[in-house]
């Protein structure tokens, strides 16, 4: 299993409503705040250059996140 993928099942874990996983989500959501300037700094970056691949990562990111909460709520 991939740190990504570990990841996503965390969040996932923590989108569940438990109390510990509550924390959990909060903490992560603060480790995110917090190196998104430095993220979105490189990708505007990397886009003048004519590079999109952290952008197209980022969207496939988001729609693989959508579909296993959407598929979890069924």
């Amino acid at each position: 299993m991939s740190v990504l993928e570990k990841r996503l099942e965390a969040l996932e874990r923590s989108l569940g409503g438990t109390p510990e996983d509550s924390e959990e989500l909060k903490r992560r959501r603060e480790e995110l705040k917090a190196c998104r300037p430095g993220a979105e700094e490189k990708m505007a970056r990397e886009e003048a250059e004519g590079n999109f691949t952290r952008r197209i990562a980022l969207e496939d990111l988001e729609e693989t996140i959508k579909g296993r909460i959407r598929a979890r709520s069924l």
